[in-house]
């Protein structure tokens, strides 16, 4: 039997090689160079150990998504290969503004649709704009901090809000 430390462990008589992704740090160009998408997972995983800052995880997160584009994978690849990278390399809100108009310039250039970050603000803003609306109409026009609590609000406390309107009696009741 091979001991773990040699090379991995026996399963159903299959070796089966055991590595920790840390350990990848010190192959990072062999990653880089690997056309494997798992690769450029394992990269994510170790830029959003290290990167604790949302500006440096923001340039990973474009870096990361540019080797993505440029490895010659399907439309449909590189959507499901993005959801992941996306998922472990996530931003506060302002810098993913700020990912997504980066990233629409460079598809722009690299003439490649995107998704993701850009579906789910947008899916957030129109649950805004369309609360906003509600309230106006049965309220009438929302003050200004109400306007922006409503605008910077996450899509969940916008859909409970969402909810509330339908019973409250007043823009306040509706907000808490």
């Amino acid at each position: 039997m091979v001991r773990d430390a040699d090379l991995g462990r026996r399963y159903a008589d299959k070796l089966v090689k055991v590595e920790k992704l840390l350990d990848w740090h010190a192959r990072w160009a062999e990653l880089e160079a690997n056309p494997n998408p798992f690769a450029l997972v394992v990269m994510a995983h170790l830029e959003a150990q290290e990167s604790k800052d949302g500006a440096t995880r923001n340039g990973w997160k474009l870096r990361l998504v540019r080797l993505l584009y440029g490895r010659g994978y399907t439309r449909q690849q590189i959507l499901e290969i993005f959801r992941v990278l996306d998922w472990i390399l996530q931003l506060p809100r302002d810098l993913e503004l700020e990912f997504t108009r980066e990233l629409m310039a460079f598809e722009g250039q690299a003439k490649m649709p995107y998704i993701t970050s850009i579906q789910r603000i947008g899916r957030q803003e129109g649950e805004a704009a369309m609360l906003l609306r509600l309230i106006a109409r049965k309220f009438g026009p929302p003050p200004e901090t109400v306007r922006e609590r409503i605008t910077h609000a996450d899509s969940e406390t916008l859909l409970e809000w969402s909810d509330r309107i339908l019973t409250a009696q007043t823009l306040d009741e509706m907000l808490h």
